[in-house]
């Protein structure tokens, strides 16, 4: 077929004139410094951290403690658009660098490129995948330093500490590094003013939904329904959360109960986090804003089934109780009432599962 013969040989040109460049860059002298860097002694320290939210709010920590460790380096981030927003509200950064994780060995070697101008000298892979361990082999022959799973790598990651969180596994990959994380990451920054926003006095976050392809993941509707129903009973006010996949689930529990608030589409990451401190508490599934909920200190039920694994990335916070069946289908009302109760401090009710 010509067609597919032409589309075949322009690959090729394509991958030969990557490889040209790659042999030119090598025989280039890397860019100077300006005089005001080399009197800084200045090196430019890049993190990966592609997400998803989940994972970017679990890292905290550690990319606080590596903000710490080069207070006077220039410290980058390579993350995904989605969290480019979030990663600047942080102020933890010089400059975010975007990666849309296109798919392909094109996507891959475009980010390469721009890595490979902007010369790092130190490399965090707090991501970890095969992804980014090509990042690392593409980048030859002009490697920065690199810390992270890649065998040939100048600083490889430590294996996971048996049981350990992916927090504690950040901090063993920090620890061998001379850097020290502390327990628990500083979301302060992330608020916003609620005035205008109808918020009632006794509130509880409902995170219904999650990922559209991760279906095994969320609790049944209609036992959430049953859960708001007894908020209700308590004078505690749900407010549904999330975003456009997640309408349908909030519209059907909003029909139900019409005491509860639908703030689907109403919550960006700083009125959740604002919208948190001020609950009573949090109930929902593993998705990403239980970790932004449970962060910022509000006590939080996460629901877990066999899909994912709580020790390993359970949110992290003040008062975090986690739940788990093989099949939420399985996992009771009562058995969840019997976890929110203490876990948000409420007074158990006669003719309650709790009582």
């Amino acid at each position: 077929n010509p067609q597919h013969l032409v589309c075949g040989l322009s690959a090729v040109a394509e991958y030969l004139d990557c490889v040209a460049g790659v042999l030119r860059d090598h025989h280039q002298p890397r860019a100077r410094r300006t005089a005001h860097d080399r009197a800084l002694s200045l090196k430019k320290i890049l993190v990966l951290k592609l997400g998803a939210l989940g994972d970017f709010v679990m890292a905290q920590p550690a990319i606080a403690a590596i903000r710490a460790h080069h207070l006077h380096d220039e410290l980058c981030l390579l993350t995904i658009p989605s969290l480019t927003d979030l990663a600047r509200a942080s102020s933890l950064f010089e400059r975010i660098l975007e990666d849309p994780r296109t798919p392909g060995w094109r996507g891959c070697w475009n980010v390469v490129q721009r890595l490979r101008r902007e010369h790092f000298d130190f490399v965090y892979d707090l991501q970890g995948t095969t992804r980014t361990a090509w990042y690392w082999r593409l980048l030859w022959p002009r490697r920065p330093q690199w810390a992270g799973p890649v065998t040939g790598c100048s600083h490889p990651r430590p294996p996971r500490p048996a049981g350990a969180h992916r927090t504690a596994w950040y901090s063993a990959q920090l620890a061998a590094l001379g850097i020290t994380v502390p327990p628990a990451g500083d979301l302060s920054w992330l608020t916003t003013d609620l005035t205008g926003m109808p918020v009632p006095t006794r509130c509880a976050l409902i995170v219904a939904g999650g990922s559209a392809h991760r279906v095994a993941k969320r609790w049944p509707v209609q036992s959430y329904i049953a859960l708001a129903r007894e908020l209700v009973r308590r004078a505690i006010t749900p407010l549904l959360i999330g975003t456009q996949i997640d309408a349908e689930i909030n519209a059907a529990i909003g029909r139900a109960v019409p005491e509860a608030r639908d703030f689907t589409n109403q919550t960006t990451l700083a009125v959740l986090a604002s919208l948190a401190r001020r609950a009573v508490g949090a109930l929902g599934n593993d998705t990403g804003p239980m970790h932004v909920i449970a962060a910022v200190g509000c006590p939080s039920v996460v629901l877990f089934s066999a899909a994912s694994d709580p020790t390993f990335i359970a949110p992290r916070g003040l008062r975090v109780q986690t739940l788990q069946r093989p099949d939420l289908a399985a996992l009771s009302v009562a058995d969840v009432e019997r976890a929110v109760v203490p876990c948000w401090r409420l007074e158990p009710r006669n003719g309650s599962s709790t009582a």
